[in-house]
């Protein structure tokens, strides 16, 4: 797999993960955010998106505690950070 390969993957993954965390949140399912976003954490951080990374283990944080508050609350800056990644790498690949 090319880096480039690699980075349309998670790109594409991103996307999955990032709405299928949305509809848990609404659905007030904070251990599925929590598990969604502890597996897009480890993949942004191995791109190197340290900052989305960070948003992730938050949500997580949230999610694992049960807190759908937080979560609510901590989604349009994750929202904003992945589309900030995924804009710095569709202008790269």
């Amino acid at each position: 797999m090319t880096i480039r390969e690699f980075l349309l993957d998670f790109s594409a993954s991103a996307t999955k993960i990032a709405a299928e965390l949305s509809a848990a949140s609404a659905a007030g399912d904070a251990a599925l955010v929590g598990a969604l976003a502890h597996q897009l954490k480890s993949a942004a951080r191995s791109v190197g998106a340290l900052a989305l990374g960070e948003q992730c283990a938050q949500l997580e944080k949230a999610g694992k505690a049960g807190d759908i508050e937080t979560v609510a609350a901590r989604l349009p800056g994750f929202a904003q950070e992945l589309a900030a990644v995924q804009a710095s790498l569709n202008s790269r690949v």
